[in-house]
């Protein structure tokens, strides 16, 4: 990893390139879509899984056509195609130290992190369940992985105290009720093991949200299907009922870079309103509005709006 100055240097740079406030950014969502009819949209099991299985083909186009379905890590402020990988690194890491046999991948969409470590380390037997999407057809030739279509409110298919490792990478943010899905990775691992969860969170704030702010909100959990884009102070006071909380880092900085690659993907798309609406024509509502908040999440966490965490829990209870 490069030192902290050249990474802020960098950061900084790339956050002065794509600033604005949120105003600059909402008038050309305005422009192409109808904002009140978006964020009165009903939110659910079934918008998830339309927004999964539709938005796969411009996850692959936009974000990375490996299948890694989640924005990158770059220490070093530049971002480049094998900081996809970095979430799985972290994960390997807490595998090596505790010399895992068994790891379960929560919302394991397209199998790319599960079929990353399971090559790596033949030793590990690996599991995972999702919702909508099922994994790529190399990805279910590797012989020690199972994929699984399934809930994670509901783990009952899977054996309780089985997992050295449990973890669940931007897909935590989904559940409407965080609680239960803690409680149900908890009967599933070992004493001792191991919940990573990587994902993205409203930042803490000690004023309430101006009229804009709201709006941004909104946008972007209808434009992700979420039920609530929660505050990370009340997702770790989930996790404190249930685990102790051994690692929680910021990395808000680290992934802006993949952010903002993916937000200058989608600028001409917002720049150009009359071309946008023709191209709605032709795309799936769920995928037309998921480039809202491909667009949205840079200056979200550039203004602090929004960030990025790692947590590593311990079920020692």
């Amino acid at each position: 990893m490069v030192s902290n100055q050249l990474t802020d240097t960098v950061i900084k740079r790339q956050i002065a390139e794509h600033n604005g406030n949120f105003e600059s950014h909402l008038t050309p969502i305005g422009k192409i879509f109808d904002i009140p009819r978006i964020i009165n949209e009903p939110h659910g099991k079934q918008q998830i899984i339309d927004y999964c299985v539709n938005g796969k083909v411009s996850f692959l186009l936009l974000v990375s056509l490996e299948g890694f379905y989640h924005y990158g890590i770059s220490y070093d402020g530049r971002h480049k195609k094998e900081d996809f990988k970095e979430q799985a690194r972290i994960v390997e890491r807490y595998i090596c130290d505790s010399d895992a046999k068994n790891v379960l991948e929560l919302a394991c969409g397209m199998g790319a992190n599960m079929a990353y470590l399971a090559r790596r380390n033949p030793h590990v037997m690996f599991d995972g369940v999702d919702l909508a999407l099922t994994p790529l057809k190399r990805f279910r030739k590797i012989s020690n992985v199972n994929f699984q279509l399934g809930d994670y409110h509901d783990l009952s298919a899977f054996k309780d105290g089985t997992y050295d490792i449990v973890f669940v990478i931007e897909s935590l943010c989904y559940s409407s009720n965080k609680l239960q899905v803690l409680r149900e990775v908890k009967k599933k691992l070992r004493k001792d093991g191991l919940f990573i969860v990587i994902d993205g969170y409203q930042k803490d704030r000690t004023t309430p949200l101006n009229q804009s702010e709201k709006t941004v909100k909104k946008l972007i959990e209808t434009s992700w299907s979420l039920d609530k884009f929660e505050c990370l102070v009340d997702v770790e006071s989930y996790m404190r009922e249930e685990y102790s909380i051994i690692r929680a880092n910021d990395f808000s900085q680290y992934v802006l870079p993949s952010m903002i690659v993916i937000a200058h993907k989608v600028r001409h798309y917002f720049a150009h309103s009359t071309f946008a609406r023709v191209v709605n024509k032709l795309l799936p509502s769920d995928v037309a509005k998921s480039l809202i908040a491909a667009y949205l999440v840079p200056i979200c966490v550039g203004k602090q709006f929004a960030c990025y965490y790692v947590h590593v829990l311990k079920n020692n209870k």
